[in-house]
Order: C-alpha cells, then structure tokens, then sequence
C-alpha cells in the first residue's frame, strides 16, 4: 500500500513521537521516512529533533533520480530508505534507529538468529560503514538483498533498521528487536552492583561568572573566578573556565563506575559516543589539573573509579553526552562478555568527532 502524501507525513511525525517516548530515538539521531508512490517518499530532514519536528519540513524524495524537494535537507541516510523500498515493493515504512540494545548487539557484526520472533527467522548484520557513506549503503543495501524475508537489519557500531508495509508494523519490529536484544545482553553480562558510597561530585548549571551547584539534594551557588574552599566547587570552576561548556553533570551509572575502574581509556564500540563525546574517553583522578587535560576534544571524561563527568553548551546537550556514555560503556560490558569484539580504529572515531563538531559549530553559529 502507498499512503497519499498528507497522511505519510503525519504519519512520520506521530512515530518520531511514538519513538522518543518508546526510548528508541534521542534528538535528532536516526531517521524515518514514508512510502507515496513507486518512486516517491517523504523523509525526516537532518538535523531536527523529532519533538520539534512539522509535517511540512520533511522532504519529498524520488529515488529514481536523486532529487528531493522541500524547506529542509533530507536525512544524509536517504540512500539506505530508497534502496529499501527500491528492494522491496511491498513495504511502505522505513524506521532507522540507534536504539540502545539491538546497536550494542550488533557491535560482533554477526546476524542474530530470532526463530519466529521477527520476519525471515533472523536479523542480519550489515558490515561497518562510516555514517552516511557509499560504503555502509552498500552493505545495508547487500543484506537486504541476500536475505529477501528479513524486515529487520543491524548496522554495525552503528544501529538498526526496521521496514513495515506500514508505519505500525515497522514501529512494533523496532520495539520487539529491542526486547529481543535487551534479553541476550542481560543473558550475557552481569549488571554491576551500584555503588552508593561513591563521592558526590553534583551537577552544575552555569550562570554568567558564576554557577549553580547541586548534589545531595542541595544547591549552592559558586564562583568561577573567586575561590570557593570547596574541592568539587573547584573543579567544576575549573571546567567553566577552561571550556564552553554550560552544564556539567556527575554519572554514577553502574556501567559507566564500572568501566572507570577497568580502564584508563575507553575506545567506543559505537559510532554515536565518538561523534558526540569524543574518539576516545579517558579515565583519570577528580583532580582538576587532570580533567582539563583528558577533557581536550572531549565532551566527557570518566574519573577514576567514580563515574563520569559530561559536558554540553546546554543541559539537553550534556544530558545526550551522558545518554551515549552510559549506552558506550553498556557496549564495551558486552564486548567483554563476548569476545572478539573490536572498538572502532581511532582514525575512524577521530574523523566523526571532528565532522560532528564542525557541522555542530556551523549551526550553533548560523542560530
């Protein structure tokens, strides 16, 4: 079936909602798009989170030519959608994630046999591919031909693909591939224990010269410039003196406590925590002198035995970074308990720090 162009893009809208509250998509991380004809389908524009998003900014795309039409730039993956409907007459729905589970299962690069639970008895695993590239439409584009029933795909490092004749179909393979992969992690790693006796380092919002501290249920207001007699004070005076940052938040996760007391650097397994927090993470002592060192090009830094620190230009922005740090480090709990896991090679997680900041620049810039 095709929908009439109205009612597509309604439809993409409705299940960009239906995501974010699913806790399958954040921001403005992944795409969706929507079937109207043969060779034509609206698409999620780049770089819109899906809360803010209207019907009328998606793009119109012909996949017969390349062209598109509309306010706002199409998704960069829209080569990927248009060979999935190209390869597949009958479906209508095209849902790309980066959805936590099914994008840390699909680190190894192996399909994942689901029996009857999804469409074609199991999930392929399209080869690593640089975001937006020849490479991994490709890849995608040869899985989806070699395994004709599969309606849902990994990427590696990357996340997942779900394709439905219509929009409640592909939103309910998203969300079972989930709950799929969610059981095979907790199958295989053991959730480490959460630590209350951790040092409370606070989260902090940035005032003018001055910031808002707040840990243990209390808030203090501190100076950037003035001496605090506060060690974290300290620290987080240090951060905002040194960087642009504008919130700094305190992670206690389980997984990432954990990793901080294995490794004195995290490589990311996944594309997304290389691009938004850096091409790698380092793990040092809550002394300032070493946090402004290991947070060069990096948005976050894991302290040594305790967590992490995130940072962004604004409270969502460090947030996201916290969000793909606990994701990253999930990641690299499974990659142990796997094996034959790699992180991504450091040119490669490099390069995608240096695009997503530069781009990033522009629009903070442009705005």
């Amino acid at each position: 079936m095709y929908y009439d162009e109205a009612q597509a893009r309604d439809l993409v809208v409705r299940a960009g909602h239906m995501l974010q509250e699913r806790g399958l998509v954040e921001r403005t991380w992944g795409n969706i798009s929507a079937r109207i004809s043969d060779t034509l389908f609206v698409i999620t524009p780049s770089g819109l989170a899906y809360e803010d998003l209207r019907p009328e900014q998606l793009a119109l795309y012909d996949l017969s030519d390349g062209s598109w039409q509309g306010p706002c730039k199409p998704s960069s993956e829209k080569g990927i959608h248009a060979d999935a409907y190209r390869l597949r007459p009958d479906i209508s729905f095209v849902i790309h994630t980066h959805q936590d589970m099914a994008s840390i299962c699909g680190i190894k690069g192996e399909a994942l046999d689901v029996g009857a639970d999804l469409p074609g008895g199991k999930v392929p695993c399209a080869a690593y591919g640089l975001p937006s590239t020849g490479k991994l439409r490709r890849a995608v584009a040869g899985e989806l031909e070699a395994e004709p029933r599969c309606q849902a795909l990994l990427m590696r490092r990357h996340g997942a693909l779900c394709l439905g004749r219509d929009m409640e179909e592909a939103f309910r393979l998203a969300a079972e591939l989930e709950e799929d992969c969610a059981r095979r992690f907790h199958a295989l790693v053991r959730e480490p224990e959460a630590q209350s006796s951790l040092p409370q380092l606070g989260d902090s919002f940035r005032d003018g010269d001055y910031f808002i501290l707040k840990r243990g249920g209390q808030e203090q207001k501190c100076s950037i410039y003035r001496k605090n007699g506060d060690d974290t004070a300290e620290l987080h005076a240090a951060i905002y003196k040194n960087f642009q940052a504008q919130c700094i938040l305190h992670c206690r996760d389980p997984y990432v406590c954990q990793v901080s007391g294995r490794l004195r650097r995290l490589r990311p397994m996944l594309d997304d925590l290389a691009q938004i927090a850096g091409a790698d993470i380092l793990c040092v002592p809550a002394e300032a002198e070493k946090v402004l060192k290991a947070l060069e090009g990096r948005s976050a830094v894991l302290l040594r035995e305790c967590g992490a620190l995130c940072l962004g230009e604004a409270p969502d922005e460090a947030l996201a970074v916290q969000r793909l740090l606990e994701k990253g480090c999930r990641a690299q709990a499974y990659a142990w308990a796997v094996k034959g896991c790699r992180p991504l090679s450091y040119g490669d997680a490099l390069l995608q720090r240096l695009i997503y900041v530069k781009k990033y620049s522009k629009k903070k810039q442009r705005g």
